[in-house]
């Protein structure tokens, strides 16, 4: 189940734009490796979470390592994994210098068939912005009954505003 919230966001570009209700995913947890290998060890893999673990770091050393080798890696269902350039320009291509110009790397990733269509899979949950749910708690810790999650100021005028 993907748990979401509805923010209102405008145009960066128009600031005149009206607001506009979007849907934004939020995560109930940050899962390490560790904990993503003791979940794949408990689908039945023959590999205890350590032995994952380590296949997984090999992995990832390696990636890092033939990406920077200029290598596109394709990993069957996962997708492609492959190195972008994010630089500004010269005038002319002889004044053009990587160490000036180049301003940072991207890995991107292309789903592979498993990834592509995951919205026919997907289900969805309505739950608070993480900003309203650290209001309500705040509220709950100070004892108080009511929580303004409008965005407009209280007496104290010490309410964040709410996206």
């Amino acid at each position: 189940m993907i748990n979401y919230s509805i923010v209102m966001r405008g145009k960066p570009a128009d600031k005149e734009a009206p607001k506009k209700a979007y849907a934004t995913a939020q995560y109930s947890e940050v899962m390490d490796i560790s904990q993503f290998s003791e979940h794949i060890a408990s689908h039945g893999c023959v590999y205890q979470r350590a032995d994952i673990v380590a296949i997984l770091t090999m992995a990832v050393d390696c990636m890092r390592e033939l990406l920077l080798g200029g290598q596109k890696i394709r990993l069957g269902d996962l997708g492609d994994f492959a190195i972008s350039i994010n630089s500004s320009g010269a005038e002319m291509a002889a004044e053009y210098n990587p160490a000036i110009h180049i301003k940072k790397l991207n890995v991107n990733w292309s789903p592979g068939k498993r990834f592509i269509n995951l919205l026919k899979e997907a289900t969805f949950n309505l739950v608070p912005t993480r900003k309203a749910a650290k209001l309500v708690v705040k509220a709950l810790k100070a004892g108080e009954t009511n929580v303004d999650l409008t965005g407009k100021s209280n007496e104290e005028g010490d309410r964040p505003e709410i996206e």
